[in-house]
């Protein structure tokens, strides 16, 4: 009995979660951005943690925005991908701050990902560029805490089993919208 009045009280406040996690995922991409203003290289596993919570609560609100029964819309939630944005971005702050890369090639980058996000507003396109630097924490796990890369390595995989038919919804929409134009 409970464990029903817990699930329909989710179910009732599922945006709210969502909107939650969403600002969670905000606020660990702040402590990130403070751990790449004290460069310190040390910081690594504790950037690559903040990194996984911050993963974790986007599937989170993913699942709990697609369960409001009302299908509201708020601003947080608009605000979901930038906020996925910010977290890549805040990981390779930090990555250049603690001496892990080099600042010139990541700083024209960054400039490069700001002027593509500016004239093609595209999700997609966002997406493709952000790849290769939401990739990072997971190199650098590998390469200074085989450990950790493992434990990374480990949530991908079972988060692409538990969320396979996310995962490939994903996929569709970033192929559709390529081409798209």
């Amino acid at each position: 009995m409970r464990g029903d009045n817990s699930r329909s009280w989710a179910v009732e406040n599922a945006k709210v979660i969502a909107d939650f996690m969403t600002g969670t995922r905000f606020f660990l991409s702040l402590l990130i951005v403070i751990c790449a203003l004290f460069a310190e290289p040390s910081l690594l596993p504790l950037v690559v943690c903040l990194t996984l919570l911050g993963w974790t609560t986007d599937v989170i609100d993913g699942k709990m925005a697609r369960r409001d029964p009302y299908g509201r819309r708020t601003w947080i939630g608009e605000m979901d991908f930038a906020t996925d944005l910010i977290l890549i971005y805040s990981g390779l702050l930090y990555f250049i701050t603690a001496g892990y890369l080099p600042f010139w090639p990541f700083f024209f980058y960054g400039m490069y990902a700001a002027v593509t996000g500016l004239v093609w507003t595209k999700k997609s396109v966002m997406m493709a560029v952000a790849a290769p630097i939401a990739a990072v924490p997971i190199i650098f796990s590998f390469v200074h805490y085989p450990a950790l890369g493992w434990v990374f390595l480990g949530w991908i995989a079972l988060h692409l089993l538990v969320n396979w038919s996310d995962f490939t919804s994903e996929i569709r929409e970033f192929i559709s919208g390529l081409r798209e134009d």
